[in-house]
C-alpha cells in the first residue's frame, strides 16, 4: 500500500481517535479541517503552518486533552455571573443548563458540535453554581440605624490583633432604633483583650458602619467577600461584651468552632511556652492558622523578600504534611515484609495522609486557602488509592472544578487565582521537563549524591521561577507589588522550611499527646529563625520593594489565557499562547487615572499634581482607603507620611488645592468653612451639605451614600466627569442600590462613622 494513501487516510484515523476520546462515533471525513495533516510540496509558509496547527489540534482532540478546557469554560461562566449588572434568575440559569446538557447528549455523533456544546454546558454550569450559591446564602446588608444596637448571640470567631480584638457574632437577637432587619452575622471591632472565647453567649452594644465597598472606581470590592461569609453588618463595639443567658441554642457551626478553637488555643499556648518572639508567632501561624500576632514588620520583610507565601497555610504546607505522612507510613510498613505483602501499602499510606490532611485543615482554622489546598491534596491522594497518576493536569482540572463548585466566589479571590496559576504552570512544566530530572546512570555513590543535591536545588529554582512567572500578573493586578529577589530568597530559605519547619511542626503535633513535643518545637523555631534571617537580608537589597501601578483586569485576563494555552496545549499549538500574551503586553498599562478621588464619606480627597503623584487631605480619617489609593499608583508612601498633603493648604475649617485650568478644590473640615468654600472654590467636598446657595460643584456625604467613592477626570470638552464606584445601574446582593439624600446620609454616611469612632474610644476607656 503506497505512502500517499496512508497520508490521505490519516485524517480519518485522527477523527476516529478524537471521537473515541469524546465518547462518540467517528464522523465522516467531511467534518475534518482542510489539510488535516497533509502537507503538499510547494505550499506556502503560512499554509504549512496552518496545516501543522490543524494537525496538532486534531491530535489533541484524539488524545482527549481538549477536555482540560472545560474548567476554563466553567470559570468563564462564573465570571459572567459576577459581571452581570443585576442578579440573574436561578429559574433561568437552571433550565438553560439542562437544555444544553440535552443538546450535548444529542450531538454525540458529531464531534465538533459535541465539543462546542460541552464547552457551552460547562460555561452554563459555572453560571448556574454561582447563581445558586448567592440564592442559597442570601441575606440582607443592614444599613446603619439611627443609634446604637444591642446585639445578642454567640461568638463564632475571634481574632486578637495588636491594636484591638475582632469577633464575628452569630446573632440571635437585636434591638435598636431604626433597625430594619436582624443580620445573620456581624463583625465587630472590640477593645483589645475583651473578646470572649468562641461559643460564648454574649450581649454587645455596637454602632454599625456602612459596608466597605471599592476604594475607588474599578478597585476591589471589599464588601463582597464578607457578604458571602454571611456577614450582614460591621461596626464598633461600645464597651466590653457581657455574658448572657440566651434562649436560642447555638448552631452546629458555633459548637464546632468552639471545640476546634479550644484545641487550637491549647496548641498555641504550648508552642509559646517553648518558643518566643517572631519564631513563636510564625510557628503558631503555621500550625493553627492564627496570623494576627505576627508583627507587621515581619510580614513586610517577608513580603519584600518574596517569602510571604510561607505564612499562609496553602498548597505548600498541605503538600508537606501529606507528603511527610505518606512517606512515614509507607516507609514504616515496608519495614515489615508480611504487612507489605498482605496490604496495599501505597493506598494505606495515601489514606492515612488524607486523614492527616483533614486534621490539619480543621486545626488550621478551616480557612479558604487551606480548604482549597486540602481539596487538591485529597484529589491527588484519592488518585493514588485508586491507582491513578498522582498529579497531572487532569488532577488540577478536577480539583479546580470542585473548589469553584463549592465556592464560586473564590474565583475572584487573589489567593485562588495565584494558587491555581502556580499549580497549573508547575504541573505542566514538570510534565515537559521530567526528562531533565530523571535519574542519572552514574554508578559511583558520590556522583549519585552530588547529582541528587544538584537536582534538588535545580528543581527548587525551577519551581520558584515557574511559580513566580505564573503569578506575577495577578500580583501586579491585586497588590501592585513584585518581589524581584523572590527566586533567590526561596532558593535559600525553602530547604530550611522543607527540612526543619514543617516536618518538625508536624512532629510536634504528633508528640503533643505523649508529652514529648518540646523536642520538636525548638527545631521548628530554629528553621523559622533561619528563614527570617534570610528574609531580612534579602529585603534589605536595593529595589527589593518593587511597586507597580495597577494592572487592568483585561491585561490579567489575557495573561491568564496565555498561561492556560501554554499549559493545556502541546506541540505547535503552544505558540498560540503568544497571541494573548502579546495582547496582555499591549493593554498592560494602568487603568485610566483620575485627577481627583473622593472617599465615600467625603472626608478624604486626593488631587493629582503636575508631576502625576497624588496629594491627599484627610488621610487620617481613612487610612486604609488612602493607602489603597497610593498602592494602585505604585506609590510606597503611607497615610502618615508628612508629604502626603503637599498640594493642600489647610486651616482649621478647610483645605484647598489647585486644579489644572486654574480651578480650586476645597475639602471642608468643619461646617463653618462652607460659606468661604462656596465663594472661592469650584469643587467642594464636604461631609455636610451647604444649607444655602453655593456656586461650587458639591460632593457631599448625602450624595455619595448612593455612589460610593468617586473619581473625577476631565472630559474631552474640559468639563469634569464623575465616575462612581457603585454605578446606579448596578444592583447586586453584596452591593445593593443605596438611597441618597440628606436622610440617607444621616443614617449611613460619615456622621455614623464619626459617632461610632467616638463611642468606640469612649468604650475603650
Amino acid at each position: 500500500m503506497d505512502r500517499g494513501a496512508d497520508e490521505r487516510r490519516e485524517p480519518g484515523r485522527a477523527s476516529a481517535r478524537a471521537s473515541a476520546a469524546l465518547g462518540t462515533r467517528a464522523p465522516s471525513p467531511g467534518v475534518l479541517p482542510p489539510g488535516g495533516g497533509l502537507v503538499l510540496p510547494g505550499t506556502g509558509l503560512l499554509e504549512r503552518a496552518r496545516a501543522r496547527l490543524l494537525t496538532d489540534l486534531w491530535a489533541e482532540a484524539g488524545s482527549g486533552r481538549l477536555v482540560l478546557w472545560l474548567p476554563v469554560a466553567f470559570v468563564c461562566g462564573i465570571l459572567a455571573y459576577f459581571g452581570a449588572e443585576r442578579e440573574p434568575s436561578l429559574w433561568a440559569a437552571g433550565p438553560a443548563f439542562l437544555v444544553l446538557c440535552g443538546l450535548a447528549a444529542l450531538a454525540r455523533a458529531h464531534a465538533v458540535s459535541f465539543a462546542l456544546l460541552c464547552a457551552a454546558t460547562a460555561f452554563s454550569g459555572g453560571f448556574l453554581v454561582a447563581t445558586a450559591q448567592t440564592a442559597r446564602i442570601a441575606h440582607p446588608i443592614i444599613l446603619p440605624p439611627e443609634g446604637p444596637v444591642r446585639f445578642s448571640g454567640y461568638v463564632e470567631a475571634r481574632e486578637r490583633r495588636t491594636t484591638a480584638d475582632g469577633v464575628v457574632l452569630y446573632v440571635t437577637g437585636a434591638e435598636g432604633r431604626g433597625l430594619a432587619a436582624v443580620p445573620q452575622r456581624v463583625r465587630l471591632s472590640l477593645p483589645r483583650g475583651s473578646a470572649p472565647p468562641e461559643g460564648s453567649p454574649v450581649t454587645q452594644l455596637a454602632r454599625l458602619l456602612p459596608p466597605l465597598g471599592p476604594a475607588m472606581p474599578g478597585a476591589h470590592d471589599f464588601g463582597r467577600k464578607p457578604w458571602f461569609e454571611g456577614i450582614g453588618a460591621v461596626g464598633f463595639g461600645l464597651g466590653r461584651p457581657r455574658p448572657a443567658r440566651l434562649d436560642t441554642p447555638p448552631p452546629a457551626s458555633v459548637k464546632m468552632a468552639a471545640a476546634i478553637a479550644g484545641v487550637r488555643e491549647a496548641l498555641a499556648a504550648r508552642i509559646r511556652a517553648v518558643l518566643s518572639g517572631p519564631s513563636a508567632d510564625i510557628a503558631v501561624a503555621l500550625v493553627t492558622g492564627e496570623r494576627a500576632s505576627i508583627a507587621p514588620q515581619v510580614e513586610e520583610s517577608m513580603r519584600q523578600s518574596g517569602l510571604t507565601h510561607v505564612l499562609s497555610i496553602s498548597g505548600l504546607h498541605m503538600a508537606m504534611v501529606a507528603g511527610t505522612l505518606f512517606a512515614l507510613v509507607r516507609g514504616g510498613l515496608a519495614l515489615f515484609p508480611p504487612l507489605a505483602l498482605a496490604f496495599p501499602v501505597k493506598s494505606v499510606a495515601a489514606g492515612v495522609a488524607l486523614l492527616g490532611s483533614a486534621g490539619y485543615l480543621a486545626l488550621s482554622g478551616n480557612d479558604e486557602p487551606a480548604q482549597r489546598s486540602f481539596i487538591m491534596a485529597a484529589v491527588v491522594l484519592l488518585g493514588i488509592v485508586l491507582g491513578r497518576a498522582a498529579l497531572n493536569l487532569r488532577t488540577v482540572a478536577v480539583a479546580g472544578v470542585l473548589v469553584l463548585a463549592l465556592s464560586p466566589v473564590s474565583v475572584l479571590d487573589p489567593g485562588t487565582q495565584m494558587s491555581f496559576a502556580a499549580t497549573l504552570a508547575l504541573v505542566a512544566a514538570y510534565e515537559r521537563a521530567r526528562p531533565l530530572f530523571a535519574r542519572s546512570p552514574a554508578e559511583s555513590l558520590s556522583a549519585r549524591l552530588l547529582l541528587k543535591v544538584l537536582a534538588f536545588f535545580g528543581a527548587l529554582a525551577f519551581t520558584s521561577l515557574v511559580a513566580g512567572l505564573a503569578t506575577a500578573p495577578f500580583g501586579a493586578m491585586h497588590f501592585q507589588r513584585l518581589a524581584p529577589y523572590g527566586l533567590l530568597a526561596n532558593l535559600i530559605a525553602m530547604p530550611a522550611v522543607s527540612a526543619l519547619v514543617m516536618p518538625f511542626g508536624l512532629l510536634g503535633v504528633l508528640l503533643l499527646p505523649f508529652g514529648w513535643d518540646s523536642l520538636a518545637w525548638p527545631v521548628m523555631g530554629a528553621g523559622i529563625d533561619i528563614m527570617l534571617a534570610i528574609s531580612d537580608h534579602v529585603a534589605a537589597f536595593p529595589g527589593a520593594d518593587m511597586r507597580t501601578q495597577a494592572v487592568g483586569a483585561g491585561a490579567a485576563g489575557l495573561a491568564a489565557l496565555a498561561l492556560a494555552t501554554a499549559c493545556l496545549l502541546r506541540g505547535s499549538l503552544t505558540l498560540l499562547a503568544l497571541l494573548p500574551a502579546l495582547g496582555a503586553l499591549l493593554v498592560a498599562g494602568p487603568p485610566p487615572r483620575f485627577d481627583v478621588l473622593v472617599s465615600p464619606d467625603a472626608r478624604t480627597v486626593a488631587v493629582r499634581g503636575a508631576d502625576g503623584t497624588l496629594s491627599i487631605a484627610g488621610a487620617g480619617s481613612n487610612r486604609f482607603l488612602a493607602e489603597q489609593w497610593l498602592a494602585r499608583e505604585g506609590d510606597p508612601r503611607k497615610a502618615a507620611d508628612r508629604t502626603l498633603a503637599a498640594a493642600f493648604r489647610c486651616t482649621r475649617t478647610l483645605c484647598t488645592a489647585p486644579l489644572p485650568g486654574g480651578e480650586t478644590l476645597a475639602l471642608v473640615r468643619r461646617a463653618e468653612g462652607l460659606p468661604a468654600a462656596c465663594r472661592t472654590t469650584q469643587i467642594l467636598v464636604s461631609a455636610h451639605h451647604p444649607s444655602g446657595p453655593c456656586a461650587a460643584r458639591i460632593f457631599s456625604a448625602a450624595e455619595m451614600t448612593a455612589t460610593g467613592a468617586l473619581g473625577l477626570r476631565r472630559g474631552p470638552d474640559g468639563a469634569w466627569l464623575s465616575v462612581p464606584s457603585r454605578p446606579a445601574r448596578l444592583d447586586r446582593p453584596w452591593m445593593p442600590r443605596q438611597p441618597s439624600g440628606e436622610g440617607a446620609a444621616a443614617e449611613t454616611g460619615t456622621d455614623a462613622i464619626a459617632r461610632a469612632r467616638e463611642d468606640a474610644r469612649e468604650g475603650n476607656r
